[in-house]
């Protein structure tokens, strides 16, 4: 059986890249007793970065899952990776888990990173502690880094542990609610605490006074025993802090070294009593109707669960992992996903590559589910017929595309296959055909993301892809009204084919497309032929006139045409249709128009000036300006997607690698002058 709700943990690691997150999560294992040695992220061995992409590049690419006890809870960790490139990743575990330890390099304070994944905490609402990581190296400071945190987060920091010394003479920490310090030790060992050193006991009582005050301000009835009293026991500070973090009112520090093994057993002391338990959240979703339904985490009602990461492996195959909401999910049992029926076989918990097999997942737990081909990422699965879905994660769009080829059909085949197998996994990758350009088309979250992805199909393949710049989706469009007939005759021996369309064309409205009103009176030309000349007139707009691109926002009234009786045809009226709109296009003033993206532009607050240069380059409007608190601004944009081809490379020059962004489709704009002579004339090279 498994544990109950209330006595499991999900929590998720998250942090700026190089920051030690996985080798803390390989201490907490250590020291939970789950691997008998922590090994080093350098050695390949360790538990997280295990995939041969991780080991050769040195950093996290993939979210790494490891079920563990300790004081009889269940806790559910998950490493993510540092790397904006795989946001995609911790977007998912910050669905699965319920809080996050953020963990802050000693020396570097908080990073870019650290800022923007405390914004996405911060979108739902996320309990986090902060774990002050690497104490022992040069100019480490757990002062600065609390005074750093107060000052971009504006939240209530309350260290519950305490460094004794930092840098060179880091000798361990203080567990401030514990009372019990953690000394520096042998690394292979696991971390145990002591008595806190007799010249500590004055700073110790100073950072605890604090932490009492906080605990008490958490629980109205905790404050008035604090007023009663002038203060509080172990077991109150505890519920105080519970209630604090539950709430999200507070942001408790710790502090220690993944690197020599210290500050970990306070760190999971702690999280097992103050971190929330699922049974204190929901899972927003919708029912069949389209209404909005908050599903409680808990064990009674039927099986809802949530397909939260996909991972296909080369030997076990599809993993779905997946997070119990409600009910219970029992292995080698029916249930439904997106309306179908499901057979789904094997449970399983997961420790790194390694899985064990168990008979069911509780509400609020997180396991494995292997070799059922029907369940994808976003999937909610049901115990019966239900028309419920909870709400898709919340991805960041792509926002850097190539166009790719494989040379040969073999390659080409092998290409395709591995690519949609990678998009089926990562959700922030996309590859697709544009009918319209007639180019394969990937696109990620910035250039290390595509070329991780390109290199490993390669490899593994044993392919070259080719790459370049995706071909810009440009329109055409008349800017005045104008008149034109045309007519369509062929004689041959027996029947002909004749067709004759006068028409009137005008511009409408941008993002109307097309309308169309049947004007003729008399009858001259009957109603039967009119589907015939509308699909002449989409043929003619779709073939362009300048450039060859789609022509859009465009009104046609047929005002008048003839038809013979034997030789008129649908085809016939279709080509007179078609020949008489390419012909009003002449004196229509047929004008270019280039797609305008919608552009937010996150970044430090030092890069403004050099930032808002380049947009002003790339012929972008600047729509306006927020400081989002850190020291991060965002920047609103509107720009030409031709000047944003090769954005993602641009920002990380000028940001040194800190900003990011996001961008989607907005609107078409008229394009003209020199810019718009080099699009048609590169048009016809093409052709």
């Amino acid at each position: 059986m498994g544990f109950e709700t209330k006595n499991i943990r999900n929590i998720a690691i998250a942090g700026h890249n190089g920051t030690g997150k996985s080798s803390l999560f390989e201490q907490i294992l250590f020291n939970a007793g789950v691997i008998p040695k922590a090994e080093s992220v350098d050695s390949g061995k360790s538990v997280s970065d295990y995939v041969k992409e991780e080991i050769d590049r040195g950093f996290s690419i993939h979210t790494t899952l490891a079920n563990l006890q300790w004081r009889d809870r269940e806790l559910n960790i998950l490493d993510t990776p540092g790397t904006s490139a795989f946001i995609g990743e911790v977007v998912a575990s910050f669905r699965a888990a319920e809080s996050a330890v953020m963990v802050i390099d000693a020396q570097a304070g908080v990073q870019i990173e650290t800022i923007k994944l405390w914004r996405r905490l911060n979108q739902r609402n996320m309990s986090r502690v902060v774990f002050i990581n690497k104490m022992d190296r040069d100019r480490a400071s757990f002062d600065g880094v609390i005074d750093d945190l107060q000052a971009k987060f504006k939240k209530t920091c309350v260290p519950v542990s305490i460094p004794i010394g930092d840098g060179p003479n880091f000798k361990g920490i203080i567990n401030l609610i514990e009372n019990k310090a953690y000394l520096v030790h042998n690394p292979q060992e696991k971390d145990k605490s002591s008595d806190i050193p007799e010249d500590m006991k004055d700073l110790v009582e100073s950072y605890r006074a604090t932490l009492i005050e906080t605990a008490a301000e958490g629980d109205d009835d905790l404050l008035d025993t604090y007023f009663e009293k002038g203060t509080l026991t172990e077991d109150e500070i505890r519920t105080g802090l519970l209630e604090g973090l539950r709430d999200n009112k507070i942001v408790p520090v710790l502090a220690g070294s993944a690197k020599l093994n210290n500050g970990i057993a306070s760190l999971l002391n702690f999280l097992t009593f103050a971190a929330p338990t699922p049974a204190c959240y929901a899972e927003a979703g919708v029912d069949g109707d389209g209404n909005p339904v908050d599903v409680t985490i808990s064990s009674h009602g039927s099986m809802k669960a949530f397909v939260f990461k996909t991972a296909i492996d080369q030997y076990v195959g599809r993993m779905s992992y997946v997070k119990v909401a409600s009910g219970t999910l029992k292995g080698d049992s029916d249930i439904f996903a997106h309306g179908e029926k499901v057979r789904i076989g094997k449970i399983f918990r997961a420790v790194g590559k390694k899985v064990t097999e168990v008979p069911e997942l509780s509400a609020g737990d997180i396991g494995i589910i292997t070799k059922v081909n029907a369940l994808k990422t976003n999937d909610t699965m049901t115990a019966g017929q239900d028309l419920f879905h909870f709400n898709k994660l919340a991805l960041p769009q792509p926002i850097y595309s190539l166009t790719i080829s494989g040379g040969d059909k073999k390659s080409e085949d092998k290409m395709n296959e591995a690519l949609h197998k990678i998009a089926e996994e990562d959700l922030t990758f996309t590859i697709q055909f544009n009918t319209e350009t007639h180019e394969n088309v990937i696109s990620g979250m910035g250039e290390l993301h595509i070329n991780l992805i390109l290199q490993t199909v390669e490899e593994k393949q044993r392919i070259k892809i080719e790459t370049k710049s995706p071909r810009i989706a440009y329109r055409e469009t008349i800017t005045k009204p104008t008149q034109a007939e045309y007519t369509h005759k062929k004689q041959s021996g027996g029947h002909g084919q004749f067709g004759r369309v006068v028409l009137e064309v005008a511009p409408v409205p941008r993002g109307q497309f097309y309308s169309f009103q049947n004007a003729i009176k008399g009858g001259s030309v009957s109603k039967g032929y009119m589907p015939g000349i509308e699909k002449g007139l989409h043929e003619a707009m779709e073939e362009g006139f300048l450039a060859g691109y789609p022509v859009v926002d465009v009104g046609i009234r047929i005002i008048d045409g003839k038809e013979h009786p034997v030789d008129s045809s649908e085809m016939a009226f279709k080509l007179a249709a078609k020949g008489a709109l390419k012909k009003a296009f002449e004196t229509a003033g047929t004008k270019l128009l280039e797609p305008i993206m919608r552009l937010s532009v996150f970044a430090e607050e030092q890069y403004l000036g050099d930032i808002l240069s380049d947009l002003s380059a790339k012929r972008a409007r600047v729509i306006g300006q927020e400081n989002l608190g850190g020291g991060i601004i965002e920047i609103d944009a509107e720009a030409p997607q031709g000047e944003l081809q090769k954005y993602a490379l641009d920002l990380k020059a000028i940001t040194s690698g800190t900003g990011s962004f996001e961008v989607e489709f907005d609107h078409y704009q008229t394009l003209s002058g020199k810019l718009a002579d080099k699009v048609i004339a590169d048009s016809q090279i093409e052709e």
